[in-house]
């Protein structure tokens, strides 16, 4: 472990023992947080990218239409209705 690793951690800990007790729980929440975000984005940057020319993106032009209404919509699709 590095050294400005070492005085890192010392440092946090030193902050740590003057916090209160619910503090160093959200703390520790945010560092968990942390953690599985950096594994999130080492499993995303795994994922094979499939490039394509610019000019294909004219092939998504009117493929969704302005307007209407998103909460109708989304009503419509979990009720049920035609």
């Amino acid at each position: 472990m590095g050294l400005v690793r070492v005085e890192l951690k010392e440092a946090v800990v030193k902050v740590l023992d003057e916090l209160p007790s619910e503090r160093i729980a959200e703390v520790l929440y945010f560092a968990v947080f942390m953690k599985e975000r950096a594994g999130e984005e080492k499993r995303i940057s795994r994922i094979p990218l499939k490039s394509m020319p610019a000019n294909h993106l004219k092939y998504l032009v009117g493929l969704v239409a302005w307007g209407g209404d998103a909460l109708e919509d989304a009503e419509r699709l979990y009720d049920g209705d035609d």
